[in-house]
């Protein structure tokens, strides 16, 4: 795309040794802070649905991914055209039921086939090996949530639905008179991303708008 090009072309003079002394100077850690910055601000345009906001959040996204790519092509790393070829391949060969023979009946076998063979790829022996630890609390649970249900299946869903209840209940019940507060408070906290993702809710998310919806109304004046 003509378009793409122009951006990529753009990077490189900024990043060049005639190009912006800013743009020049900036490192790896920079982009990661500023990436997360543009991914809330993207998921709050959405959220909002401001679509002029999304465009230009997009974008900011784009040009990041790209400084990032550069940055790791100047010291010899890699490009953008393996960054593709890598990306490209992975989708082809973990939806084998699609360019492949492999039959895989429905999205919970297509799941668990994503899951498993990703784990197999990446040499995972458990779902922590699967977690960005640096990632929020609560995104990490439902993240854990989700990948536990994908490798259980039925399984997941035939366990004891009532399990988090109970729990939870008995957590919370047990809190006033505990001394241990610390170890009930992320008890409960596991049990409600647990009891979230059985109703497919993003608590993340949800708490987030929750939150700021308090906010608004918390006035001080």
């Amino acid at each position: 795309m003509k378009e793409f090009n122009q951006l990529l072309k753009t990077v490189r003079v900024l990043r060049s040794p005639k190009g912006c002394p800013w743009d020049r100077a900036q490192k790896i850690k920079n982009m990661e802070n500023f990436l997360l910055e543009e991914v809330y601000e993207l998921i709050d345009a959405i959220d909002k649905k401001q679509l002029k906001s999304v465009k230009e959040e997009l974008g900011d996204i784009f040009l990041i991914l790209v400084v990032i790519t550069e940055m790791f092509r100047q010291k010899g790393n890699f490009d953008l055209k393996e960054v593709f070829k890598t990306i490209n391949h992975k989708l082809i060969s973990r939806h084998p039921h699609v360019f492949g023979k492999k039959k895989l009946n429905n999205k919970e076998e297509v799941l668990k086939h994503w899951v498993n063979s990703k784990a197999k790829q990446k040499k995972r022996r458990s779902i922590k090996d699967r977690l960005a630890q640096a990632a929020p609390s609560l995104l990490l649970a439902d993240i854990f949530f989700k990948e536990l249900s994908y490798l259980q299946g039925e399984n997941f869903k035939k366990t004891s639905c009532q399990k988090p209840y109970v729990d939870l209940k008995a957590k919370v019940k047990a809190l006033e008179k505990s001394k241990n507060s610390e170890k009930l408070l992320c008890g409960i906290v596991i049990d409600l991303a647990n009891i979230a993702h059985r109703k497919g809710i993003n608590l993340e998310t949800r708490t987030r708008r929750a939150i700021l919806k308090q906010a608004k109304k918390s006035t001080y004046f």
